[in-house]
């Protein structure tokens, strides 16, 4: 099950969560969010570090319950049981391992994101084993496999809410506005594309020029 969001919702609701988060300081200029803060302070939720899988693919996990969470020992040759509590984040080591500030950025903004809109879907009564929501290296920055399961619905909502948030549009189209002096984004041209933009973009949201490229597409800026 999941809800029926279109991308134009999603983008809303993320217009909706900024207006209310820091007064709307990430919608002023473009600049990273501080996504540890959002989750803890403004979300309640905690976040913390574990080893979600033995081959390391799972880079975060939600949970939406308290109960009992089967985890990976430090060389990941074994499963241990790991107590957890409703709205905790856990980031898989990994990503503290191969310093990829980048990926456990958006790791976390895309479980907050799953914690914004799917609560409802993981509601389980007290007692029983818990169903955390464990999401995948290929499934964070990209989803257009079609036709989606559920499940794969809920992942393409969570990245694209999640992208929505670091990424606001806002300032997205203000940058590019600023970088070539123009009143509007409209006016750019294929030659404005450049690898070295979108390294620089990337680097100004602190996220990966992957998922600076999809946001583009998303919001319909590229140029074909």
């Amino acid at each position: 099950m999941y809800h029926e969001y279109t991308a134009e919702r999603l983008e809303r609701k993320a217009l909706e969560i900024l207006k209310k988060y820091r007064n709307g300081e990430l919608l002023l200029k473009p600049q990273a969010m501080d996504v540890d803060e959002f989750a803890e302070f403004h979300l309640e939720l905690s976040v913390d570090f574990a080893n979600l899988s033995q081959d390391g693919l799972t880079l975060g996990c939600t949970c939406f319950n308290d109960g009992m969470l089967m985890v990976w020992n430090d060389d990941r040759t074994k499963e241990t049981p790991l107590e957890v509590t409703r709205g905790m984040i856990l980031i898989d080591n990994s990503t503290l391992e191969h310093e990829i500030e980048c990926r456990t950025r958006f790791t976390i903004v895309h479980e907050c994101s799953h914690w914004i809109l799917h609560k409802r879907f993981y509601y389980q009564k007290p007692g029983q084993p818990i169903r955390p929501v464990k999401c995948s290296v290929y499934q964070l920055e990209d989803c257009n496999k079609l036709p989606m399961t559920d499940g794969e619905i809920r992942e393409w909502q969570a990245n694209r809410l999640g992208a929505a948030l670091i990424m606001p549009a806002s300032t997205v189209k203000m940058l590019l506005a600023d970088k070539f002096g123009l009143d509007c984004v409209s006016k750019l041209t294929r030659t404005h594309y450049l690898v070295s933009l979108i390294n620089e973009m990337a680097a100004i949201f602190n996220v990966s020029q992957t998922a600076m490229s999809i946001r583009l597409d998303d919001l319909k800026l590229t140029v074909s």
